[in-house]
């Protein structure tokens, strides 16, 4: 299966969810480049959360790039790099 990278900032939720149902609209699997976003806030992360659960439900993958110390940071504070697949670059 094909990957769509989707290089999120900040904000830009309504971007993410309609760029991420698109791919796995295509059948593609989805990585979500986060290396645009100084910090990972709480709307940010019920976003991706929620886009998980989606792309689960429908038996592709959703996989998180994330090369920010202060978003890697994160990650690993709130225990998201457990339920995520985190890559360190492209």
């Amino acid at each position: 299966m094909k990957y769509t990278t989707i290089v999120y900032e900040s904000g830009a939720c309504e971007h993410l969810e309609s760029a991420t149902l698109e791919a796995l609209g295509d059948g593609r699997n989805v990585i979500v480049n986060l290396d645009h976003v100084p910090a990972l806030g709480n709307e940010d992360m019920r976003r991706l959360i929620k886009l998980l659960r989606q792309t689960r439900d429908i038996g592709s993958e959703f996989a998180l790039r994330a090369t920010r110390p202060d978003v890697r940071k994160t990650l690993a504070v709130t225990a998201l790099d457990r339920v995520f697949t985190v890559l360190d670059a492209a």
